[in-house]
């Protein structure tokens, strides 16, 4: 009985030791994210879907400035730029820019809503909004995130972050739509806080 209640006690400790950790994590990451003013690295963005016979595979750079602006543009195979600014979103396409209804582009929205929340910190570990579990994953530390609110659940069935264990930084994002549909996004060469052009953030900047 002696030993059943030991073995009890110390598995308990043991959880709460780690529930305890992973809020430490939490916080740090969160601390990290909102302390960075400048970020820009190159994506590598695969798609899975039902649909296609084969995932499909988009490359490009993201740029973000504190405390809410960003650009997410794809290079290839195909040229399109997402502008945010605060809540405002502009797709720029064939140079002509479209101010984007969030409504009617809730998939594009969720994804840089996400992203953005994210970078800056906002909504990184959102209790309110998301069942977290986090976990080491060797190299990173990984937090699979289940939406709470109806909204986010109609798009997303899951959210899997997976964050570098010595920057604190975001590596990859995993996103699970609904319908089962996966989206995988790998940041590379990331840089923190260089200093980046504000133009990048304006409509005419899409590269041709």
């Amino acid at each position: 009985m002696k030993k059943l209640l030991t073995v009890g006690l110390l598995l308990i400790t043991s959880i709460l030791s780690f529930a305890q950790n992973t809020e430490e994590v939490m916080d740090e990451l969160t601390r990290t994210a909102t302390g960075m003013q400048c970020l820009q690295c190159e994506f590598v963005q695969t798609q899975t879907t039902a649909m296609l016979a084969e995932p499909v595979t988009s490359t490009g750079m993201m740029y973000y400035m504190a405390p809410d602006r960003m650009r997410w543009e794809y290079l290839t195979p195909y040229s399109l730029a997402l502008l945010v600014n605060g809540t405002a979103m502009t797709k720029i396409s064939d140079g002509k820019a479209e101010r984007l209804d969030s409504k009617n582009n809730r998939m594009y929205q969720g994804m840089i809503n996400i992203i953005m929340g994210s970078a800056s910190g906002k909504t990184l570990f959102d209790k309110t909004v998301f069942d977290i579990t986090m976990a080491d994953d060797g190299d990173f530390w990984k937090a699979d995130m289940t939406p709470k609110k109806r909204d986010m659940k109609r798009m997303f069935r899951q959210l899997v972050f997976r964050f570098d264990k010595n920057t604190k930084v975001i590596n990859s994002v995993e996103l699970i739509g609904s319908g089962g549909d996966v989206t995988f996004i790998q940041f590379k060469n990331i840089k923190l806080d260089t200093a980046i052009d504000t133009l990048m953030f304006e409509c005419n900047s899409i590269k041709q």
